[in-house]
């Protein structure tokens, strides 16, 4: 990994973001060059415009508010590949200038998934306005930089020691189970890393006819590969056209091989958005 090291890595956010935290725990380092991105869309186009010296760590999905379909569609747009995968433990919390009260608050501002994420608490403050941003740790800057009182935000407990903020209420997530999947990606132009690969993320595009998912599906059940995720995706000015993301698991390299060279001949179109090493199982029972 140490040449993964080299690289500056962009993320959605800003410092103190719940992206930053993920590269850290991907990496098992705080000394990363860490490139700051206020979209999703600009951390596409930043790393494509910069592959060789770049990679890039782009959430995918949070066991809360679910799939997060704009960034599939991103990594399929601009073409990149995916190299690695990490799960993040996300814990929310309520924070603001220093010597408020919750009952001093009049807006909360955060990153809309943060928002989603907290709904069941901010529920029982009914007189507090929710403002969305781009970011979480953005939320908490501003705070800090332009001295907002009565302003809260939703960020990490590391957003509230850089920008100095009070944490009036930790945990404030709805579901102590809430985590978030990220991909660790490249340009497609850069060489794959080497590694010992079990998992795999795939697009596919079936016809539209009875039983075509079936018999693509078929392929993975026949050569023992593990089917772990299945979204659909409109297939733009089509109807009822869908391409399909499909993330799989395997024990043997050329079972994988051997099931994709089969599922190219059940599908109208297959792509490989990326091999790696599959993340750790998170252990839900330790998480609250």
């Amino acid at each position: 990994m140490q040449h993964l090291l080299d690289k500056k890595i962009i993320v959605q956010g800003f410092p103190g973001c719940f992206h930053e935290e993920a590269a850290i725990k991907y990496f098992g380092t705080q000394k990363l060059n860490i490139i700051p991105s206020t979209t999703f869309n600009l951390l596409g186009e930043k790393l494509v415009n910069n592959p060789k010296d770049h990679l890039a760590i782009i959430a995918i999905e949070n066991s809360i508010a679910g799939t997060i379909l704009q960034n599939y569609r991103i990594l399929r747009e601009k073409q990149l590949r995916v190299i690695g995968e990490e799960y993040l433990r996300i814990r929310h919390n309520l924070m603001a200038l220093p010597n408020q009260r919750i009952e001093d608050i009049n807006e909360v501002h955060s990153h809309p998934m943060a928002l989603n994420q907290c709904l069941e608490f901010l529920a029982k403050y009914p007189h507090i306005r929710l403002v969305e941003s781009d970011d979480t740790a953005l939320s908490a800057k501003n705070i800090r930089e332009n001295k907002l009182n009565n302003i809260a935000a939703i960020a990490s407990e590391t957003a509230a020691r850089i920008y100095d903020l009070e944490i009036l209420n930790h945990g404030i997530e709805t579901s102590n189970v809430n985590y978030t999947r990220f991909f660790i990606v490249q340009d497609a132009t850069q060489i794959l890393p080497e590694g010992a690969y079990d998992k795999a993320s795939i697009y596919m595009r079936v016809s539209h006819e009875k039983g075509s998912l079936m018999r693509a599906l078929a392929c993975l059940y026949n050569n023992d590969i593990n089917l772990t995720k299945l979204q659909s995706f409109p297939v733009l000015g089509s109807v009822n056209e869908y391409y399909f993301h499909i993330d799989v698991e395997f024990d043997d390299f050329k079972k994988y091989k051997k099931m994709m060279s089969e599922i190219d001949v059940a599908t109208l179109m297959v792509d490989v958005l990326g091999v790696y090493k599959k993340a750790n199982i998170y252990d839900h029972q330790t998480i609250g």
